[in-house]
């Protein structure tokens, strides 16, 4: 069975993501009676490994669609951090005209005062052959430069917003934040290597489904890592039941449970 098959449960946070998935594909019916420049913004929640972007919230509460799925690399580096932040920021604000076009605020602003300051220069002596081409210049590298920006971000990241990877990521997504759950609960140095493994098998998935072609070889780490992720995602379970069993006396046990490798007693 091809692992794309699988479906997984509606994330609705990072500790709360195991909601099922009721309702149909994503759309945006509930404001589609909007004008282009009313519409709301889809919502961004970031989390540790990436994070999940939901539909517009509905006037009438209903519950929220999850657009897209982002995978942040495993790598603690400045860079990947601000990569996130560029990549999940939001969206600026567009006018639209009437004839159709539409041009971001920034870039209308950045038109205006660069307009005013060609005039002040060529004013107080500026050449009006070096004035001119800054005054146009200026606003179309404002346009053009958030989009060289996201090319970037996005080495730093893997986004997955197709039907059946986003089904297939969720449940593995839902897997990962019982990890986060049990780290969280208790923390201590095994958990938080099963955290940070999962992370990054994780990453490789998200790397395996966004590739364009695969190899019978990829296809077989592909399986090999859900079926760690399955693996850690129980050991998860059991150290919370464990911890259940045990009661109070748990919380004053600063050793925990070791963490069993596959394929390890």
């Amino acid at each position: 069975m091809h692992p794309l098959t699988s479906k997984g449960p509606r994330p609705a946070t990072v500790y709360r993501i195991e909601e099922p998935m009721l309702l149909p594909p994503p759309h945006l019916a509930p404001t589609s009676h909007l004008s282009p420049g009313m519409r709301r913004a889809p919502s961004c929640e970031r989390t540790p490994w990436g994070w999940l972007r939901f539909s517009p919230a509905a006037p009438d509460g209903a519950p929220q669609h999850l657009l897209q799925i982002g995978i942040r690399t495993p790598d603690p580096s400045l860079r990947a951090r601000c990569a996130q932040r560029w990549l999940t920021r939001r969206p600026p604000l567009r006018l639209y005209f009437d004839h159709g076009g539409s041009v971001t605020a920034l870039t209308l602003m950045t038109a205006l005062v660069a307009l005013l300051g060609m005039s002040w220069a060529i004013d107080h002596g500026l050449p009006a052959v070096i004035g001119l081409p800054l005054a146009i210049l200026l606003p179309l590298l404002v346009d053009h430069l958030p989009a060289r920006l996201d090319t970037r971000a996005r080495a730093y990241a893997r986004i997955i917003d197709t039907g059946p990877g986003l089904d297939y990521l969720q449940r593995l997504t839902a897997q990962h934040a019982r990890l986060v759950r049990a780290h969280s609960s208790r923390p201590g140095p095994e958990l938080g290597c099963a955290a940070e493994l999962g992370h990054r098998t994780l990453w490789e998935i998200a790397v395996i489904i966004t590739a364009p072609d695969r190899s019978p070889d990829i296809t077989c780490r592909w399986l090999a890592l859900e079926s760690l992720m399955d693996h850690l995602a129980r050991e998860a379970d059991d150290i919370k039941h464990q911890r259940a069993l045990d009661g109070p006396a748990a919380a004053d046990d600063d050793s925990p449970p070791a963490y069993r490798a596959p394929g390890h007693p």
